[in-house]
């Protein structure tokens, strides 16, 4: 076999039921370090017909722990893409052919994936404040076609933010009018908004009885009154860390969908991601919801600022997480 280096970017990865890369040898290590046990990571060089696992990958070439000479890169292995099941079918002879989807390569120009909740921070304020008026001309047209549309509009215009995150990440400039690409993948927002409110509703209709419930036990017996608002008043707040939580499941759901993921296989890959740290994901969203709603205390006028921010920062961190060493 060729000699292979460290530094080469001909490593593709099996990761959240997706193909992704080429990344350099590096980037699978920090994987195989911080996410994923190297016997569980499959990975393929350009060009190769099966997938191994990382460790056997670390066995088979040795150099790959010291320097040695460049190896010349292949195309991507045939289904580099998103896959039906990752484990059995890297397993087989050779990858299936099945390929939904392929994420859309990076540009040269752009940000650098950056690993952190106080980076993606930072990237998403830059990416606002660097097209300010862009953001804020979408923001105007998402509020204003979604109420004259009855929300019909609101699911694609919501995907068109996440798709203008995702452009300016990688360098692009930006208009007010590039909202409008959420209307290519129509269905797709329709299909993933549906698939949100599901458990949304699951969990505020119970709620929602309990409140009634409480309001006319209350009216029928002045006496229990006190006791049942004060109990109206506990559960609100267990209504919002529920609507939390279940947010958090589709962390990932709308930028991977931005990026060309259907419906379904977005949220599965979303969970399939957040369940390996959901209480760290569950912090995130609560502190980028927080911060993007920062701008409602300034007469609402703000959040056509700090709104922005939720769908770049969940852009940073798919970045880093779906596409680590990519640049």
């Amino acid at each position: 076999m060729p000699p292979v280096d460290r530094d080469d970017v001909i490593w593709y990865y099996r990761l959240g039921g997706q193909s992704l890369g080429p990344v350099a040898w590096t980037a699978i290590e920090e994987l195989t370090r911080d996410t994923i046990d190297a016997r569980d990571l499959l990975v393929a060089r350009g060009g190769d017909t099966t997938w191994i696992s990382a460790a056997e990958a670390a066995e088979t070439f040795p150099e790959l722990t010291v320097p040695a000479e460049p190896a010349e890169t292949g195309p991507a292995p045939e289904d580099a893409g998103w896959v039906v099941d990752e484990v059995a079918a890297a397993r087989a002879e050779a990858p299936p052919a099945v390929t939904v989807h392929a994420p859309r390569p990076l540009p040269s120009a752009g940000r650098s994936p950056q690993p952190g909740l106080g980076k993606w921070i930072g990237q998403a304020w830059e990416m606002v404040i660097e097209d300010v008026w862009p953001w804020v001309g979408a923001m105007l047209l998402m509020m204003l076609i979604s109420g004259v549309s009855f929300g019909i509009a609101g699911p694609p215009l919501t995907l068109g933010m996440w798709m203008m995150a995702l452009k300016r990440f990688d360098g692009q400039t930006l208009g007010a009018g590039d909202i409008f690409a959420g209307f290519n993948r129509f269905w797709s927002a329709w299909g993933l908004a549906l698939l949100m409110m599901a458990p949304m509703m699951a969990v505020l209709i119970p709620m929602w009885a309990i409140i009634a419930g409480g309001v006319f036990i209350g009216g029928q017996n002045e006496d229990v009154a006190p006791f049942m608002i004060l109990g109206i008043y506990a559960v609100y707040p267990l209504i919002y860390v529920a609507m939390l939580a279940v947010q958090t499941i589709f962390f990932y759901a709308w930028v991977l969908v931005a990026d060309g993921q259907g419906a379904w296989d977005a949220v599965v890959a979303s969970w399939d991601r957040v369940k390996l740290q959901f209480w760290s994901y569950l912090g995130i969203y609560i502190v980028l919801t927080l911060l993007a709603s920062v701008g409602a205390y300034a007469c609402y006028v703000g959040m056509f600022v700090t709104w922005p921010l939720l769908p770049c920062a969940t852009v940073a961190a798919y970045r880093w997480h779906f596409r680590p060493g990519a640049r």
